[in-house]
C-alpha cells in the first residue's frame, strides 16, 4: 500500500505519514524553539519590584514552555515540558517519557542541511557506544534517535545545574574545584579504559546534582562532526573553542586522543580557579589564534589564592604538545589528590621562569 508523498512547502522536507495534518515536524520544532528567544522583563521595566520581575519572568517561562509543548505536540515517546539548556549543539528539554512515565532530559540536535545519512549513522553508533558506559559519574543515555535532520537522545535528568552556573550562584572554593575535577578525571579515565573519548569537555557538560556530585554528559557527541567536516562547521555545532585543545581547533582529527580530554579537564579547572577560560577572544577565529599561538595566563595572576602546585597541575593539562600533558586522566586525578592531601605533586613547573 502506497501513500502520496507530502513535502513541506516551507523547507521542502518530506513530511512523515504519521505527522499531524499540515504539520512538518522540523518546522514545528524550529518554530517552537524560537518561542524561547523572547527577552524577559528587565529590572527597570514596568515589572515593578524585583519580586514582581522574578514572578513575571517565571510565569512567562512557564507560558513559553507550555506553548512549546503545545506547538510541538510530542516528539515520539516524549512530551516536552520546558527548556533547561541551549547551546551550539541544540536545545535540552525536561521531558516526560510517556511509555515509562518518567522525567528525562531530552537533547535535540539540529544538524542542518549537511546532516548526511553517514553523519546520522555515526551519531547513532557513537551515542549507543556512550550509552553502554555504566558509571555513577556519567549521565546515562536511555534512547538515541533521529528525525527530520535532527538527532535526539534522552538521558537521566539531573536536578542541579551546570558546574559554571553553580559556581556563579555559590562560590566554589579552590579545594572544592580540585575535588570536583579529580572526580571527573576518574570518570573520564573509566571511559577511556572502555575505548571512548569525550572530545568536548567543558563546563556545560559537567552537571552537579543536588548533593554537589559531578556528572559528565554528552560523551562522544563531538565525533559526529569530526569526519567530513570543516572546522567552521565543527564550531557551529560545538560552539566556542575556549576549552578545545590545539589539535582539535586545527581539525587534526588523527591527533585526537585521551590527552585531548586531559586538556579539556585542565581548561575547566582553569575556569573554576580563575573565573574565565584559558583563552577567549572576541570571535571564534581570535580564540583559535590565541589557543594556538599564546600561552595561558598564569592562574595566580588572576587569583592570588592559587598556590604554585595547583597552578602547575592546571598548566600541565594545557600544554600545546599532547605529549607534555598528563599521560592519562588518572594521572591528573592522582596529582590533584596529592595536592588535596598536601603531598608532593608529580608535575613539574616549566619555563625559564616558573609559571
Amino acid at each position: 500500500m502506497t501513500s502520496a508523498l507530502r513535502l513541506c512547502p516551507k523547507c521542502g522536507a518530506e513530511i512523515p505519514a504519521d505527522a499531524p495534518e499540515g504539520g512538518c515536524p522540523g518546522c514545528l520544532l524550529e518554530t517552537a524553539l524560537g518561542l524561547f528567544t523572547d527577552t524577559p522583563v528587565a529590572a527597570g521595566d514596568d515589572g515593578g519590584s524585583a519580586e514582581n520581575v522574578e514572578a513575571n519572568a517565571d510565569a512567562a517561562h512557564r507560558k513559553k514552555a507550555a506553548r512549546a509543548a503545545e506547538m510541538l505536540g510530542e516528539l515520539g515517546d516524549y512530551e516536552l515540558l520546558e527548556e533547561v539548556g541551549r547551546g551550539g549543539q541544540g536545545v535540552v528539554f525536561r521531558a516526560r517519557q510517556k511509555s515509562l512515565n518518567r522525567t528525562v532530559a531530552l537533547k535535540v540536535i539540529s544538524l542542518g542541511q549537511w546532516a548526511s545519512k553517514v553523519h546520522l549513522k555515526r551519531f547513532r553508533r557513537e551515542a549507543e557506544a556512550a550509552a553502554s558506559l555504566d558509571h555513577p559519574g556519567i549521565v546515562p543515555i536511555y534512547e538515541v534517535g533521529e528525525r527530520d535532520g535532527s538527532c535526539y537522545f534522552s538521558m537521566k535528568f539531573i536536578e542541579g545545574g551546570q558546574i559554571d552556573e553553580v559556581g556563579r550562584r555559590t562560590s566554589i572554593s579552590l579545594r572544592k574545584a580540585a575535588e570536583l575535577i579529580a572526580k571527573v578525571a576518574r570518570t573520564v579515565y573509566y571511559a577511556h579504559e572502555h575505548g571512548i573519548l569525550h572530545r568536548d569537555i567543558k563546563p556545560g557538560n559537567i552537571l552537579l546534582d543536588q548533593e554537589g556530585e559531578p556528572h559528565l554528559t554528552d560523551f562522544g557527541l563531538a565525533r559526529l562532526v569530526e569526519t567530513e567536516s570543516t572546522v567552521t562547521r565543527t564550531m557551529e555545532v560545538l560552539g566556542t573553542p575556549s576549552y578545545m585543545a590545539a589539535e582539535q581547533a586545527v581539525g587534526n582529527n588523527a591527533a585526537i586522543s585521551s590527552a585531548t580530554d586531559v586538556y579539556g579537564l585542565g581548561a575547566v579547572l582553569y575556569q573554576l580557579l580563575t573565573g574565565q577560560p584559558p583563552f577567549a577572544g572576541g570571535t571564534t577565529y581570535e580564540t583559535i589564534k590565541l589557543l594556538l599561538d599564546a600561552e595561558p595566563r598564569q592562574p595566580r595572576l588572576l587569583n592570588p589564592k592559587i598556590d604554585r602546585d595547583l597552578s602547575t597541575i592546571c598548566l600541565k593539562c594545557l600544554e600545546k604538545d599532547p605529549k607534555r600533558r598528563y599521560s592519562s586522566a588518572l594521572a591528573l586525578a592522582e596529582d590533584l589528590e596529592h595536592w588535596l592531601k598536601h603531598e608532593p605533586i608529580q608535575a613539574r613547573r616549566t619555563g625559564i621562569v616558573a609559571r
